[in-house]
């Protein structure tokens, strides 16, 4: 029997992906550090640039961190595109779409100095077209505003969906089931902001399910360019009762009856 394993043999991946680079994410960030957690953070540049600050339905007052405050907070974390200026995108050209996905992109790796690969849609609004122009841009998935609310992973990178909501009522059943689960390259991933935790009081709720996955030893933390990554090099390998072809350029692992597997980048190994 053959079973697909994540990165260093763990059955399980963990992620959280958290939009709009808020106050609050500072909080946050040292909640994932402190339980050796990975998180991916999708930002808008030009209201950074701006110091953007909005008034919540509850009366908070949201604001935005600058660019100074996030070039460190999110170290170690992935940064992902959702476009420079949060618009909603219904009625915007290709042109309009091209503009906010490209000059967010860029403006992501001048302050941050890294390859920025992901992209968020912001609100709830996705289309053919969109999810065209997020290929033009060289992105590599686009996370939609849906949930899948199942561990499955998602194989259509451009239509990602997370597991689920961080407000939606399931969220600790969800919690609880996944680390219960045994289902082969079983995921968990939390979408949110931040500033929910205030306006919700979630705050311990949600620590508590980040103890609890991050003391799992069966759980991998990964971002999403990681789980990306990782899954699509899982779909190229060829998987017979004779081998097991790896043909990409990431390790992969594998349970082969009882014995775990690391099978190197373009390596073939014999199963008999």
């Amino acid at each position: 029997m053959i079973r697909k394993f994540y990165p260093y043999g763990k059955k399980k991946a963990f992620n959280v992906t958290y939009d709009d680079g808020v106050e609050q994410d500072v909080r946050f960030v040292e909640l994932l550090n402190k339980y050796n957690l990975k998180g991916t953070f999708n930002l808008n540049s030009a209201l950074m640039e701006q110091e953007f600050e909005w008034t919540h339905e509850s009366g908070l007052v949201v604001k935005r961190l600058n660019q100074k405050e996030v070039a460190s907070l999110y170290k170690g974390h992935e940064v992902a595109s959702h476009t420079a200026t949060h618009p909603y995108m219904d009625n915007l050209t290709k042109e309009e779409i091209l503009r906010e996905l490209s000059w967010d992109k860029r403006r992501l790796e001048e302050i941050f100095s890294e390859e920025v690969s992901g992209f968020a849609v912001p609100f709830d609004y996705y289309s053919e077209l969109i999810e065209e122009c997020v290929k033009e841009c060289g992105f590599e998935y686009a996370r939609i505003s849906e949930e899948s609310l199942c561990f499955s992973p998602q194989s259509d990178y451009y239509n990602w969906k997370a597991t689920v909501f961080h407000l939606d009522d399931s969220l600790e059943e969800l919690a609880e089931r996944f680390v219960r689960s045994d289902s082969e390259l079983a995921l968990f991933q939390i979408v949110g902001h931040s500033y929910d935790l205030d306006t919700e009081d979630k705050w311990e709720c949600i620590e508590n399910i980040l103890r609890r996955i991050g003391n799992n030893s069966d759980v991998l933390s990964m971002t999403t360019i990681e789980l990306v990554r990782y899954l699509r090099a899982m779909d190229k390998a060829e998987i017979t009762e004779e081998y097991i072809e790896n043909n990409s350029e990431e390790s992969l692992w594998f349970l082969v009856d009882e014995t775990l597997c690391e099978v190197k980048p373009k390596a073939k190994i014999s199963l008999k």
